[in-house]
């Protein structure tokens, strides 16, 4: 089992990797939306087109800041999303991500494939999740996404600030992983124009965030807030696409990294702790995808989860009969299967819950619409909570 002092990078031990977290923002179930936002709703036919693909994705496709602006992607369910075309507010001007180079330099230092995706997780994990709660927390007060801030509303809340500083040092992170072997194209491209598109909406959030953080909409009866608006939302949606595009990329790869390495794990060693550790990791990631779509399969899904359980008794049956070793003692095991089994409970809520179509009460409701859905038993949102938390037991 992973060793005490890991971080978010590169693992102690060179057979335990890391596992990128899910974003909570994308799953606030869709129908509610309605409650939330008084403008016209048209959601993308593609909606989680990535999960239904034969690679799944860590980060689900909900396209939420489409539903808050009244618009849908213009695009083939088919085609992979950097071929997507999407209908959008006007851009501001915002530079574009240089293409990665089609060949790694002479120079490059040879890495293991592991060690790259590591410089992109750990910032992925640090970055992705700020910038679409402050998109939610503007959303969640500005009731027309399209038009702005009338200045007659009641409650302003502004957004929350992101991270400029751990963007920029990223940038650095992501320049050194471009240039590591091996190549790989399209995350490496992916990446620039993560980073390009989050430093543009760090401007645009700074911006804002001062003027809202210091009621300065009280002294000119919002004139700067409403000329922000159509910046600051075009920020808001490219980084939708980067960060999509990035982590669909980013999932290609790793789960190519992480394939390999239970094979070989389980060729070594046998069914052992370490095998066991990331064959429940992958298995959960393949589980949370089907169980965090509004409806899905419920015999595919059943499917999924009694291997997963099988999966997960197997490991504490030989948890049990090794205890006395130095992994099986391992504090380090017992909170990774603490969280296994907190997945496990979670899961068979959400199961349930579209297995016997549960409809959400008028509580539930006002829970989601207070950016509070993981208190819903049952709910996507408490999912993907328990699963991160999980990625977090993971990576001790």
């Amino acid at each position: 089992f992973c060793a005490q002092g890991a971080t978010l990078g590169l693992s102690v031990l060179p057979n335990c990797p890391r596992f990128s977290h899910l974003s909570l923002r994308r799953l606030l179930p869709r129908s509610l939306l309605d409650g939330i936002h008084s403008h016209r709703k048209i959601y993308s036919p593609n909606y989680m087109t990535r999960l239904n693909t034969s690679i799944p994705s860590f980060l689900l496709a909900t396209p939420l800041l489409w539903a808050l602006l009244g618009c849908s992607p213009q695009s083939d369910s088919k085609a992979p999303p950097d071929a997507k075309t999407a209908a959008a507010p006007a851009p501001i001007a915002v530079t574009s991500a240089s293409t990665a180079p089609a060949t790694v330099p002479a120079t490059a230092a040879t890495s293991d494939p592991g060690e790259k995706l590591q410089h992109y997780i750990e910032c992925f994990n640090k970055l992705d999740t700020r910038p679409h709660e402050s998109i939610r927390r503007y959303a969640s007060w500005v009731k027309n996404m399209q038009n702005g801030p009338t200045g007659t509303e009641k409650v302003v809340y502004g957004v929350y600030g992101t991270d400029p500083e751990t963007t920029e040092q990223c940038r650095a992170k992501f320049d050194t992983a471009a240039k590591q072997l091996p190549a790989m194209p399209a995350l490496d491209e992916a990446g620039a124009g993560y980073i390009t598109a989050l430093a543009a909406l760090d401007k645009q959030v700074t911006e804002a965030d001062a003027y809202y953080g210091r009621d300065n909409y009280k002294d000119d009866n919002f004139a700067r807030g409403k000329s922000l608006h159509a910046p600051l939302v075009a920020s808001f949606t490219a980084f939708e696409r980067a960060s999509e595009k990035f982590s669909h990329a980013l999932d290609i790869e790793n789960d190519k990294v992480q394939a390999a390495r239970l094979a070989a794990i389980e060729k070594k060693e046998g069914r052992s702790f370490s095998f066991f550790h990331m064959a429940l990791m992958a298995q959960a990631k393949g589980l949370v995808n089907v169980l965090t779509e509004e409806s899905f399969d419920v015999a595919v899904a059943q499917a999924k989860l009694s291997a997963f359980e099988a999966l997960a008794d197997e490991s504490i049956a030989y948890a049990q009969a090794n205890k006395n070793t130095d992994s099986g003692s391992s504090i380090h095991w017992s909170f990774f299967q603490s969280a296994i089994e907190n997945y496990r409970k979670a899961s068979k809520e959400r199961f349930r819950r579209v297995r016997d179509k549960v409809p959400y009460s008028n509580g539930d409701r006002l829970t989601f619409k207070s950016n509070a859905g993981w208190m819903v038993e049952g709910s996507p949102d408490k999912l993907i909570r328990v699963y991160n938390e999980l990625v977090e037991a993971s990576n001790r």
